[in-house]
């Protein structure tokens, strides 16, 4: 049997080794002839004068490739002086009993041009690889044969991850801390219930022990997260986590600073403008670089800032509890402007080195100019713009983002809309220190609703995260809880504060802290302090409540008073045209505190 015949042989191997095959039906009526020499342990029997050799057939051996097979040719060879003038030489694999033969390309020397051959299949079992050779000669033609066996590998566990952080640092006597476990989690193919966390308090009182996935705290266990200590001392805590093979997570350790119980004070941090108002704050609460341990005041060392512009509320609504993730300020700038406002870049340099630090920039070009971006990369920082379409978008782009929220199980919910007055930005601000430290044991995400409607993205993650028998969803404000049950079925899924007025829902939102040392206060009719404010206040884990700027709001007031046994610091955002005096004096004075000092 011969083909139609090609002028010369060297056509024929120059199509050859360009991976030209042919399989006509001369070719494969020779290869399922019963007189094709054949042989099953892949290598060619002596009566053919052309060479078929699997050296080797092999699989991955990882959860990732075990599928995928790769046969080694070398030792194949086509004898190019017995294939008949202008006959084809052509190799097929097939990788299966039945499988539709792949063509091999032959070289101008006989060989395969690539020995290796790859093929992913589709299920584990055990599977017959044949190469054929064939030159058109039906005498001539060989094949082999190669068994596989395909194997799922045995899951090999990843070492579970321990990320707890605790808030505050510091306190006074008496006051509370409370532990996160945000971001910790154990392998799947061990079996999480059996995982055990503990907390040891280093205060000689009982250990707190948590069983089950500490990616799934029950209410029940975050409630067992937050620890008072009633004597004056540094105490080492420490939080140990191991799955249920035994293997243990590296510990997290921190020291905890608690001071004796002094006079409460009452500060205000009040700039000449909104820039620095923020300035004040973070100069309060973070560290020169690289010199937090030794810093008197015991101020931390910033690992990132969160950059807003400070023109317009809608892209910072969302940023608070993402600053007390990140472990930095939240600071506004100029967003329209081509620079960075000055003074502020000389804070953001202040207290932030440029290695394993980030800048994250909220919102898009209109929000945080380009200019101001690239400025900041130029002084060797890694900027990381968290932006959507719009102010709902961006909220969502920050609770999704692996770099920022990373898409934590509890989210919350609170008006984004512009409002009546500009100023429909009220229950956000109360719920920025909600989400950091006490919603679903902190670190939760902010998103926002238009008045009492949801975006179709914004409504799609929160009904994901809807769940019977979990709460992992807070609704803060009317319009908010509204707009949660305009999703089918959340009734009874989801936490609501809902208040007759943004002073009641900011007191119903504070009052589910547990004995917190420290409350801010801001108006709840402009926003820059208290976003600015807002985000110290996730730091050292205390509340934000909001007041009108004219007088100290009653509900506030009442609020106040429900918390004042452990206060130790009252902190007050915004010069005297954001809180007026009568408003700030009688904060001091629900306080029994006689002077109003400086941040």
């Amino acid at each position: 049997m011969t083909r139609k015949r090609l002028s010369t042989l060297a056509v024929t191997t120059t199509l050859a080794a360009v991976g030209v095959g042919v399989i006509g039906t001369g070719a494969a009526n020779a290869a399922t002839n019963s007189g094709i020499a054949h042989s099953q342990d892949g290598t060619t029997p002596a009566t053919s004068p052309h060479t078929a050799m699997i050296a080797s057939a092999s699989s991955g051996t990882t959860a990732d490739d075990y599928l995928k097979a790769t046969v080694d040719l070398t030792g194949t060879q086509f004898d190019l002086t017995k294939v008949p003038a202008g006959n084809m030489p052509t190799a097929t694999i097939t990788w299966k009993d039945g499988g539709t033969p792949q063509t091999v390309a032959i070289g101008m020397d006989g060989k395969p041009v690539t020995p290796l051959q790859h093929f992913t299949y589709d299920k584990v079992g055990s599977y017959n690889i044949t190469l054929t050779l064939d030159d058109g000669v039906a005498a001539d033609a060989t094949s082999t044969t190669k068994k596989i066996d395909i194997v799922a590998p045995t899951p090999v566990a990843k070492a579970p991850v321990l990320a707890a952080t605790v808030t505050p640092k510091t306190v006074t006597a008496g006051g509370a801390v409370t532990v996160s476990l945000t971001g910790s989690s154990v392998d799947m193919s061990t079996d999480a219930t059996k995982a055990v966390t503990t907390i040891s308090w280093g205060d000689k009182t009982a250990d707190t022990v948590l069983t089950g996935d500490p990616a799934k705290l029950t209410a029940a266990d975050i409630a067992k997260l937050t620890h008072t200590y009633a004597t004056a001392a540094t105490y080492h805590l420490t939080v140990d986590l191991v799955d249920s093979n035994k293997v243990k997570a590296t510990q997290v350790a921190y020291d905890v600073v608690v001071s004796a119980k002094g006079a409460v004070v009452v500060n205000r941090a009040a700039g000449s403008d909104r820039y620095a108002t923020g300035l004040i704050i973070s100069q309060h609460a973070w560290a020169d670089n690289s010199k937090a341990a030794t810093d008197t005041a015991h101020r931390q060392q910033a690992k990132a800032v969160v950059l807003a512009t400070g023109n317009a509320f809608p892209d910072a609504l969302a940023g608070v509890p993402l600053a007390k993730k990140a472990q930095g300020p939240l600071l506004l700038t100029d967003g329209m402007a081509t620079t960075t406002n000055p003074d502020v870049l000389k804070e953001i340099q202040r207290i932030l080195p440029t290695k394993d630090t980030t800048i994250f920039v909220l919102g898009g070009e209109k929000a945080i100019s380009a200019g101001i971006k690239a400025e900041l990369e130029a002084k060797g920082y890694t900027v990381v713009r968290l932006a959507g379409a719009d102010r709902f978008g961006t909220a969502l782009a920050i609770a999704q983002d692996p770099r920022a929220m990373n898409n934590p199980t509890h989210v919350i919910l609170a008006r984004g809309d512009e409002g009546t007055n500009h100023n429909g930005f009220a229950d956000a601000l109360a719920a920025g220190p909600y989400a950091a430290n006490v919603f679903g044991g902190g670190n939760s995400a902010v998103v926002l609703s238009n008045n009492t409607m949801l975006d179709p993205a914004t409504k799609a993650y929160v009904q994901s995260k809807l769940h019977v028998g979990d709460q992992n969803v807070a609704a803060i404000g009317g319009q908010a809880v509204t707009a949660v049950n305009s999703i089918p079925g959340a009734d009874g899924l989801f936490v609501g504060a809902k208040g007759a007025t943004r002073y009641e829902t900011a007191a119903m939102v504070a009052s589910r802290f547990t004995k917190p040392g420290t409350v801010g206060v801001a108006t709840g009719l402009k926003f820059a302090d208290a976003l600015t404010g807002g985000a110290y206040m996730a730091s050292v884990g205390g509340p934000l409540l909001l007041t009108d700027p004219s007088a100290l709001s009653d509900f506030t007031s009442a609020e106040l008073s429900m918390l004042k046994a452990n206060v130790q610091e009252a902190d007050i955002f915004g010069g005297t045209a954001a809180v007026s005096d009568d408003a700030g004096n009688a904060v001091a004075k629900l306080l029994n505190v006689a002077t109003i000092g400086k941040f």
